[in-house]
């Protein structure tokens, strides 16, 4: 019953944010949410590419989402349609956003840009972490960070979601007015790895660690990365949500605390013997 994604009864519109590429997304997801803590509801979904087409003709082409627009005018623009293609489809969540994820509706993207940098930032630093410390051997934990983007509800059932509510009996529930995050679906036993202020919980992999002491050392102390929350996979793959960066700039959302957020990470970090000795500390 709520594991049908293809009637597209709940979903989202194109998000606001966009990523690396440029592409936005949309998703289709559960009538009920398989998590449901004190912030936030969390439900399976497929998430597909979202492309703003300006000279579309009219079709009655599947690929395109219902939602879609269409028109009988050939040369007339279309914006906002929803492209749904097989090989775009991705395995993701769709949870309420908190107001730490954003601070205001905002469809021109100036507000919602540091998602799109936090992931560019992440991987960039990633790439670069691997090859300063030669890690290419199987023996060791890859890192990859989760892709993010901020949407809107565009539809809800009427029908199947006050049922699923009543019958689960879940304390809340997404409403229209909702706005959302769609984040590609982490498998694993899900946890918390380091915090915001740089504090290691147990278990933390060493890697985790030293790419957090990494990513200042690279930007020559501008920013540093850290509240690493995710799960560990199967290829030994440690599988993030969106991190946390503090910078000077303070350029990176609602949670970047600039300098003194800096300070307090590194006034918890502890250096292990990935750490380089002339790595950069504040």
């Amino acid at each position: 019953m709520g594991n049908n994604y293809s009637d597209g009864t709940n979903y989202t519109y194109h998000s606001i944010s966009c990523d690396e590429m440029d592409l936005c997304r949309w998703a289709s997801f559960e009538y009920y949410p398989f998590k449901c803590g004190r912030k936030r509801l969390v439900y399976k979904g497929i998430s597909f590419e979202s492309k703003r087409t300006d000279d579309m003709e009219f079709t009655e082409d599947k690929n395109l989402h219902a939602k879609g627009v269409k028109t009988k005018n050939k040369r007339k623009k279309s914006t906002n349609n929803m492209h749904k293609s097989y090989w775009s489809k991705r395995k993701c969540v769709v949870k309420k956003a908190t107001k730490n994820d954003v601070k205001m509706r905002d469809k021109s993207n100036t507000q919602t840009q540091w998602f799109r940098k936090m992931f560019i930032t992440g991987n960039d630093n990633i790439r670069l972490f691997n090859k300063e410390l030669n890690m290419d051997s199987k023996n060791t934990f890859g890192i990859a960070f989760a892709k993010s983007y901020l949407a809107q509800i565009d539809s809800m059932s009427s029908v199947w979601n006050p049922i699923c509510f009543v019958c689960c009996r879940y304390k809340r529930r997404f409403r229209m007015d909702n706005t959302v995050l769609i984040e590609d679906r982490i498998e694993g036993s899900f946890r918390h790895f380091i915090l915001v202020d740089g504090t290691l919980e147990n278990d933390c992999p060493p890697i985790l660690n030293a790419f957090l002491h990494f990513t200042y050392h690279q930007s020559v102390g501008k920013l540093v990365m850290c509240d690493f929350q995710g799960a560990e996979e199967e290829n030994r793959i440690l599988h993030l949500t969106v991190p946390t960066i503090h910078s000077i700039e303070g350029s990176f959302g609602p949670k970047d605390r600039g300098v003194d957020g800096i300070n307090e990470v590194f006034s918890n970090h502890k250096c292990n013997g990935l750490c380089q000795k002339d790595w950069k500390k504040p």
